[in-house]
């Protein structure tokens, strides 16, 4: 039908037209949802072509993971029931394009294999880098050695309870997510820590208060640390010292209690800290090495009053933001003889 006569058709029969512009909608839309379709399993098939998942699932046997997971961000638990055969001796393979890893598993009664797997070199274990690992089982036995298949092992999203589902790793801040491939491997997606400033230790004595800092994620041989006023353009600025802790080198800084004392004004003024790293900018000093999900409530920290200079007293209140990052929360309070001189 060519387009003069469809138009003629379409002004001599007005219901005619409508119900052919709907079936022509109706039938572009079809069109669509089958290339989405085509598409999508496209993808889906190069993915597992990409990721050798489908040769995986065909070349040998596979086991449920009755259990694969993290703790305490670098700490890998497995516990997996054994295939028909048995088995007298078991490792975990981690593996990640021809790399190979491995760690030793223990095979217990009732045909069940487990282990407990410290992951990071910075942690004393296993050196898994960036990227995502493949994690199986290599079982020794009567008939010789055989790989395994693990499947299942993501993480549920949206966990309730006081700590998150995926904590940084307390030493080096990296993350080992535990995931499933699209035909359902199991694999621990390993990422880089993020540079950040970590507390190592807050200490306040009768008149001083020090914070010793802990670079994750960067290295610098020199730190500044900057205390600024919030809701004001007062800072005050020290240079840290580097000081070798029990976990390696940490920067430790004074903190200039006179100093804000004298900008805080007669009711509280917080202050936050942030670290001038050289080569990676201003992070917030604070800590967020850890599991809980409100900081504020659950990293709590005592409040002291300080003497910030002869005759001048500054009660300190320190608390972590819900985003971990460290506050000093300081009120200024006129001697009492009760007072420590």
């Amino acid at each position: 039908m060519n387009a003069s006569r469809y138009w003629r058709m379409a002004r001599a029969d007005p219901g005619w037209f409508a119900h052919r512009v709907r079936e022509e909608a109706e039938a572009r839309a079809a069109d669509a949802r089958r290339r989405v379709r085509r598409e999508t399993d496209a993808a889906v098939r190069a993915a597992l072509a990409r990721t050798g998942a489908a040769r995986a699932v065909a070349a040998g046997p596979a086991v449920p993971a009755g259990y694969f997971a993290v703790l305490d961000g670098c700490t890998l638990n497995v516990q997996a029931e054994l295939p028909a055969g048995g088995a007298d001796r078991a490792e975990v393979l981690f593996t990640r394009r021809g790399h190979e890893l491995r760690a030793p598993a223990v095979v217990g009664p009732g045909d069940q294999v487990s282990a407990t797997v410290r992951l990071g070199g910075a942690a004393g274990g296993v050196p898994l880098g960036r990227g995502r690992w493949r994690v199986s089982l290599a079982l020794s036995g009567p008939a010789g050695v055989r790989r395994v298949a693990l499947l299942g092992g993501a993480m549920p999203a949206g966990r309730a309870g006081p700590t998150v589902d995926v904590p940084p790793c307390p030493v080096s801040g990296a993350r080992y997510v535990p995931e499933a491939s699209p035909s359902g491997l199991s694999s621990l997606h390993v990422t880089a820590p993020e540079p950040a400033a970590e507390v190592a230790r807050l200490h306040l004595s009768l008149a001083r208060a020090e914070i010793d800092v802990r670079l994750v994620g960067a290295a610098a041989g020199t730190v500044r640390m900057a205390f600024q006023a919030r809701g004001s353009g007062a800072v005050h600025t020290v240079t840290t010292a580097p000081v070798q802790g029990p976990g390696g080198v940490v920067f430790r800084a004074r903190v200039p209690l006179a100093a804000m004392a004298r900008d805080s004004g007669p009711g509280e003024r917080v202050w936050t800290a942030v670290a001038d790293v050289p080569g990676h900018g201003r992070l917030r000093v604070g800590r967020r090495l850890h599991d809980v999900r409100d900081p504020r409530r659950t990293l709590r920290v005592a409040q002291r009053t300080l003497a910030a200079a002869p005759g001048l007293l500054l009660r300190v209140r320190p608390y972590y933001t819900g985003g971990g990052d460290l506050a000093l929360a300081c009120t200024p309070r006129p001697p009492s003889p009760k007072d420590p001189t």
